[in-house]
């Protein structure tokens, strides 16, 4: 795990004591509404065991994304994995697979992880992201909401990184609220191009409206921000 940013991670003491009450028998759990000042808010609480319990999902390896030297590299985390660790995750894809070879996958716009052992035979992984993590596959859960536009605006973000020089350093730089930000306008202006906007039954369409007048109003350096970032990679509907 060496390498990973750990630059302006900050201090939470109780993370693992509100982790640990979240996941009980679990082998993962989504947390949605963490923090009421930050309604996009979500955490991602994962336990790995030494023996698996047989009554949910059991994982045994997490896979994620992290910044790296301006770059963003894989990373995993295993119950061999050196404890505690602090850090940083990437926008992307976080991934926890069972002994099995199952998996169950989310999207994010990256956030910080810790990863500590609860007790003696259970690791606990905690991302934490001010912006959603939303499920994008897997064994035992669905999709929500902004999955599908989540991964078709990901997809458009590695032409840049493939062709424009430090655009993948910018993407990995920003602020998981300015990338959201940047998510939510360009997904305006491709929902109202389309016209769906005036559609009752496109509930993606309705939430782009709302989080996009919630984003101006409670966070209008980061909507600044995330529209000059589709500009700069030119990415923007």
């Amino acid at each position: 795990m060496t390498g990973i940013d750990v630059t302006d991670v900050g201090d939470d003491p109780g993370w693992l004591e509100r982790a640990g009450s979240v996941i009980h028998d679990l082998g993962f759990s989504i947390v949605t509404g963490v923090d009421r000042h930050d309604p996009a808010a979500t955490e991602l609480v994962v336990a790995v065991r030494e023996s698996p319990t047989l009554r949910h999902f059991d994982p045994e390896v997490v896979d994620f994304w992290a910044p790296e030297g301006g770059r963003s590299r894989t990373h995993e985390i295993d119950r061999d994995s050196d404890m505690p660790f602090t850090g940083r995750f990437a926008w992307g894809r976080i991934s926890i697979a069972d002994r099995l070879g199952l998996t169950n996958q989310w999207l994010t716009f990256g956030g910080t992880v810790r990863a500590a052992a609860l007790d003696g035979g259970t690791t606990v992984i905690l991302f934490h992201s001010p912006a959603p993590i939303q499920r994008w596959s897997g064994h035992s859960q669905g999709l929500d909401l902004m999955t599908a536009e989540m991964g078709a605006f990901f997809g458009r973000l590695m032409v840049p990184i493939d062709f424009t020089p430090g655009a993948e350093g910018r993407l990995v730089a920003a602020d998981p609220r300015v990338l959201y930000c940047a998510f939510i306008a360009d997904a305006l202006v491709r929902e109202g191009r389309s016209t769906r906007l005036v559609q009752a039954d496109r509930p993606f369409a309705g939430h782009v409206v709302a989080e996009a007048r919630r984003l101006r109003a409670a966070e209008p350096a980061a909507w600044a921000d995330g529209g000059e970032l589709l500009r700069a990679l030119g990415v923007g509907g």
